[in-house]
């Protein structure tokens, strides 16, 4: 019987605004990989993934956090990884539930290297985690996100749901400028995107569709009682205000190594909007200090609405400032 726990401490801090666990994991495992710290960073790969510039909504009672979260999984490591020629073998979660045992051994030799694995959830609380231990005694794992404190966990291996994604080896980076460029680049077809199969939205049409169940009456079913303020409506807030400057030093850094991305000065002020919206919600009562009985009186949730509605125009500028460069 053996045991093993990579102890990687705190590696995502919410304060500084880091809110999307998949940037935080794929730095730590670039770092336990030997990587340079100061290029696979939280910030460049939520520049990769387009989690700091898109808005995701859904009715659909599920974790519509960003775009990590939102888009299939499959597809979404296909493009990041692809950007920066990332190796990863992507082990779908009734796959390594069909043969636990041979995957519990794979899942050993790579913390027994000092690699931890990571994990891409499935269900209604879909996110990332690196998994960072083993026990053979109790085939227990633990799961971090990056916060122990309030995230870590503890689980019987067999009882884990999610994919695993095994990578061993760092990418091999050949034109940094490219990958900022193509990072960039691929803004507006995150923010115009297909619905999802869930229902989920994306840039304009999220704002949109946000803005009209609000007026519409989606929170009339909500009471006090089971009004979840964090997943029915912070969740949003936090996002739409993440997107409000987060993502600034990846758009800075992309303008330094492509100069010829002379439109990106303009796209930085456009995402700044998202800070007047955010003060305006707060002034409002429809920021993260927002009540169910706020979202219940149809004057003051209309007047929330058309300003969230604000944003649905500045992402179509985005959009349209993308189109005017390439032509």
């Amino acid at each position: 019987m053996s045991a093993n726990k990579l102890e990687l401490g705190q590696f995502i801090h919410w304060d500084w605004g880091q809110n999307y666990p998949f940037n935080a994991c794929m730095a730590k495992l670039m770092e336990c990989l030997g990587g340079d710290t100061s290029l696979y960073t939280y910030e460049f790969f939520a520049g990769l993934s387009g989690d700091d510039y898109v808005m995701c909504y859904a009715d659909n009672e599920k974790y519509n956090d960003c775009v990590s979260v939102c888009y299939d999984n499959e597809a979404f490591l296909a493009q990041v990884y692809g950007m920066i020629g990332l190796e990863y073998r992507l082990v779908k979660y009734a796959e390594w539930k069909a043969d636990a045992d041979l995957y519990y051994g794979f899942v050993k030799q790579f913390i027994d290297r000092g690699i931890p694995l990571l994990c891409a959830g499935v269900g209604n609380n879909f996110n990332y985690d690196l998994l960072t231990s083993y026990d053979d005694e109790t085939t227990v794992c633990h799961l971090s996100c990056g916060d122990d404190v309030q995230y870590g966990r503890d689980i019987p291996f067999r009882e884990i749901e999610c994919d695993f994604v095994f990578i061993e080896r760092l990418p091999e980076i050949t034109d940094l400028a490219a990958c900022y460029r193509n990072a960039v680049m691929q803004i507006p077809a995150r923010m115009t995107a297909d619905v999802t199969p869930n229902g989920v939205h994306f840039g304009a049409e999220a704002y949109r569709r946000w803005a009209a169940d609000i007026t519409g009456g989606r929170y009339d079913r909500y009471t006090a009682e089971t009004f979840e303020s964090w997943e029915h409506w912070c969740i949003y807030i936090c996002n739409l205000a993440t997107n409000g400057g987060h993502g600034e030093g990846f758009l800075r850094r992309a303008y330094e190594l492509n100069p010829e991305l002379t439109f990106i000065p303009e796209l930085i002020a456009l995402f700044h909007e998202n800070d007047k919206v955010w003060n305006e919600l707060e002034s409002l009562g429809g920021g993260f200090n927002c009540t169910i009985e706020t979202l219940h009186d149809k004057e003051k949730r209309a007047a929330i609405a058309d300003v969230i509605l604000k944003l649905a125009e500045t992402n179509e500028k985005i959009v349209e400032l993308f189109k005017h460069y390439g032509n």
